[in-house]
């Protein structure tokens, strides 16, 4: 248990804004643990993946102009092998992290596939739009409320169709409608969107 603690350490000194802190990541294990239970995956892999999976977003160790899954793949290659991590999961591990974005095709083990796709769908339905909005100010992409609802409009658009499984996809399709419905909402109050 004292190895998760120390992930969990390193997410929670690392600056990270709390749209993608340490409650994303548990969000993004245990929905991939959900979405796989069908198999039977290395708890341990995708446990450390989920919690390592954007710390090159993160303010201590990001770098301007670097994709972030790259940057944290190699951040998490140089803190697993301090901590001694097992050199037989530790590939499995920074591939899962190297293609956890939507734009990355997925990773090649069960555990990389269900990271990218539970990453995906935490930016969909009630939980993504209250990570969009926890980033207005604060992210270069969102800088009024505007920008969030154009997000989640995207978000809502593109993402349903980048996931792969069974029940990724049928979560995917009730997310993107929680986004659809929220949006539509907002519209109707806002009038069309001009008093935001």
């Amino acid at each position: 248990m004292e190895f998760r603690e120390d992930l969990i350490q390193i997410v929670e000194k690392s600056g990270a804004p709390s749209a993608w802190g340490v409650n994303h990541c548990y969000r993004v294990y245990h929905l991939s643990k959900e979405l796989s239970s069908h198999l039977s995956l290395d708890d341990e892999i995708l446990y450390t993946a989920a919690m390592l999976h954007d710390t090159g977003k993160y303010p201590v160790y990001a770098l301007k102009n670097i994709d972030h899954a790259l940057r944290s793949k190699g951040v998490a290659s140089n803190l697993l092998q301090q901590m001694k991590f097992s050199s037989d999961k530790l590939p499995i591990v920074l591939d899962a992290i190297e293609n956890h974005m939507y734009y990355s095709e997925p990773g090649r083990s069960d555990e990389a596939v269900y990271l990218r796709e539970s990453d995906i769908l935490d930016n969909l339905g009630n939980i993504g739009l209250m990570r969009l909005f926890s980033l207005v100010g604060h992210n270069e992409l969102i800088q009024t409320p505007e920008d969030a609802i154009d997000r989640a409009r995207l978000f809502a658009e593109a993402l349903p169709d980048k996931v792969a499984t069974k029940a990724g996809k049928r979560l995917a399709i009730k997310r993107r409608e929680e986004t659809l419905r929220f949006l539509a909402g907002i519209k109707r109050q806002s009038l069309e969107f001009a008093w935001l």
